[in-house]
């Protein structure tokens, strides 16, 4: 029992040991959707871009995170997380989406980022098209970070 408690320990710890290497490694993107993405700037954190984001100008930033939620009835919303700051990735011009199965994939995405309140009727329509998959709590009036995107890569799932 001893011996199966170090290798149940071992193990586990070997694991975080692996999410810790692969949170640092480089982006590495396998699929690309809307616009090319531009080579100049640094992707930036969400937590850093809504930590820098100025009211009065619609500037365009390169964001990382983590997809966790998209539109199951065709793909034209994706939701970018970093911790617990969430951001509503839209397409800009309604001019592409994203694979309904995008889930549990680094995303870089380059838009412009905004915050606005949902109205009831909004909030319960993102609620809907989320399906069961939906982490978020969207009743009444939601205040929400979203960014406008003009282009998105996904990361090769591993």
């Amino acid at each position: 029992m001893k011996l199966l408690n170090s290798l149940l320990l071992s193990y586990c710890l070997l694991q975080a040991l692996a999410q810790i290497v692969s949170a640092a490694e480089p982006f590495s993107p396998d699929q690309s959707f809307g616009g090319t993405m531009p080579y100049e700037g640094e992707a930036v954190s969400l937590k850093q871009a809504i930590a820098s984001l100025d009211d009065d100008s619609d500037v365009f930033v390169k964001v990382e995170g983590k997809v966790t939620e998209v539109c199951q009835a065709k793909g034209c919303w994706m939701i970018l997380v970093d911790g617990e700051t969430y951001a509503r990735v839209i397409f800009e011009d309604y001019n592409f989406f994203v694979p309904i199965e995008t889930s549990m994939q680094r995303s870089l995405v380059y838009g412009v980022l905004t915050e606005h309140t949902l109205s009831s009727d909004q909030a319960e329509h993102f609620a809907q098209d989320a399906g069961a998959q939906s982490m978020l709590d969207l009743h009444g009036e939601v205040k929400e970070y979203s960014i406008v995107a003009r282009a998105v890569q996904l990361e090769k799932r591993s």
